[in-house]
């Protein structure tokens, strides 16, 4: 197991280089560390958050995430709104999204996102801890049951590896370490977030067959914004 977490902690984030040569059975194993990845990104952005000052938080907090996680996933949501949003077929959509080319949409999509993580990342606090486990627990949850809509590509395997008692075990998991942190304006923002996320996977089924690579990257980075959102909200309001 551990060189299965290894070949996910290689694969996510730039905190290990993966020379393991894996399989697809390995892959598979790895996903149980999945929402565990997320958890050491969220720690460490915290750490970092501790030791800066005010007026340099969300510039350093946003450079820290793009670093530690390579971008990976802010490149799937840009090319999922470049297909989604050019309103073409389906087929047509899932070429735009895998153009190496960044188009209008993706470009104002990432400018949107920054702008988010730099305005949010200072006021978060402890909820930075849980903020990444929170978006890859909601890819986890919207490939659930869910389809691969390409012939080929590693996210087939994320996919398609998915089972109902991976969700099970980090639900549990999940949920105490937002409410032990941050309370039940936490929990509500966690339901908000996870219904988000369910609902993106059901729409991204019916609008495109199916998920691919992108749209998990795309519903980790929103469900990360959604979260943040509508938890400062929430706990403005409590």
């Amino acid at each position: 197991m551990i060189k299965a977490f290894l070949i996910q902690l290689g694969l996510y984030t730039t905190l290990y280089s993966n020379q393991h040569i894996w399989t697809e059975d390995e892959y598979k194993k790895g996903l149980i560390f999945t929402p565990l990845i997320g958890l050491i990104i969220g720690g460490i952005l915290y750490l970092i958050s501790l030791l800066l000052p005010e007026f340099l938080e969300g510039f350093i907090l946003l450079f820290a995430y793009t670093i530690l996680t390579g971008g990976l996933h802010m490149d799937g949501y840009s090319d999922t709104l470049d297909g989604i949003l050019a309103r073409r077929g389906r087929d047509r959509a899932l070429e735009i999204m895998q153009d190496p080319l960044l188009g209008t949409f993706g470009i104002l999509g990432l400018i949107i996102l920054s702008l988010g993580y730099y305005s949010f990342f200072p006021s978060l606090g402890k909820a930075l801890i849980v903020l990444p486990l929170l978006g890859r627990y909601g890819a986890l949850l919207s490939v659930y049951k869910n389809k691969y809509t390409r012939l080929d590509g590693m996210g087939r395997y994320f996919v398609e590896g998915v089972k109902g008692q991976l969700l099970l075990i980090w639900l549990p998991i999940t949920a105490f370490l937002v409410y032990f942190l941050l309370g039940l304006a936490g929990l509500l923002g966690l339901g908000l977030t996870l219904g988000y996320s369910y609902y993106m996977g059901r729409f991204f089924l019916s609008r495109l067959g199916g998920m691919t690579g992108d749209t998990v990257g795309f519903i980790i980075e929103s469900s990360q914004l959604i979260f943040a959102l509508t938890f400062l909200l929430v706990d403005i309001w409590i």
